[in-house]
């Protein structure tokens, strides 16, 4: 399925580009001052995929009451700067968790961490084009009571990413809408990574916003071999929420 989602996010990509070029003929820049935009923000995740420490593997499928059961600290903060048509922004996460397994008793503790940090330019009010990087964390034990087996493993890694973020006209009105969507890993970090992330906002006022988003963030990574094997292969989704500030 992997390739599949591939190439259907490139092509929608290389579709959608001109199509929102041509959306609007609109001045692109935002003038020649600094626009700052920080939001904290809260995920409600749910976890599908393997964690595999040392050849010993573990099924998760956690729900946001499963993970915030065990959560012992998250934070997740999203800060972002433009100038004109050129910008910049940073999204951090990190949760310090106990994930459930499927299987048996078994148990998956996890201190999760990425942040990435992308440029963009808006080629349209509608397109904005990225390229970054995301740098993943990730300290990972596996309990597994019967045969009795404790084994734990820490990586970092990092993920080279572009994508697109479009932005829905929606005339005058204080609310908005957009979709990001981004791929990236290319074996660099993670075999192959993807994000989709459509969003909607109203603006409370000129400093204050409301933000509604649904995340999926997919990673597919491997490194060692044998006894030293460990492979991340998990889907991260579900609904955001987030309370913005403009400056």
């Amino acid at each position: 399925m992997k390739p599949v989602i591939c190439s259907a996010l490139a092509l929608a990509m290389l579709f959608l580009a001109p199509v929102a070029s041509r959306a609007q003929t609109a001045a692109t820049g935002g003038g020649d001052h600094l626009e700052w935009t920080v939001q904290p923000y809260l995920l409600l995740p749910y976890m599908d995929g393997d964690i595999t420490v040392r050849n010993q593997t573990v099924a998760v499928n956690s729900n946001p009451g499963d993970i915030f059961s065990a959560l012992q600290f998250g934070a997740m903060l999203y800060v972002e700067v433009r100038k004109g048509s050129w910008g910049g922004m940073i999204d951090g996460l990190y949760m310090n968790l106990e994930q459930g397994a499927k299987q048996s008793a078994a148990k998956a503790n996890a201190k999760q961490g990425a942040v990435e940090a992308s440029g963009f330019h808006r080629f349209s009010p509608v397109l904005d084009v990225l390229l970054g990087a995301r740098v993943n964390v990730l300290n990972s034990g596996i309990d597994l009571p019967s045969p009795g087996i404790s084994v734990s493993a820490t990586k970092t890694w990092v993920d080279p990413i572009v994508g697109v973020r479009l932005h829905l006209p929606l005339g005058e009105s204080r609310w908005s809408a957009g979709v990001r969507g981004d791929i990236g890993g290319f074996g660099i970090g993670s075999s192959f990574a993807y994000q989709i992330y459509p969003v909607v906002g109203y603006r409370a006022s000129k400093l204050i916003s409301l933000h509604a988003a649904y995340r999926l963030l997919n990673m597919d990574y491997d490194t060692g071999s044998g006894n030293d094997y460990f492979r991340y292969d998990m889907s991260t989704f579900g609904p955001e929420f987030g309370l913005a500030f403009h400056f």
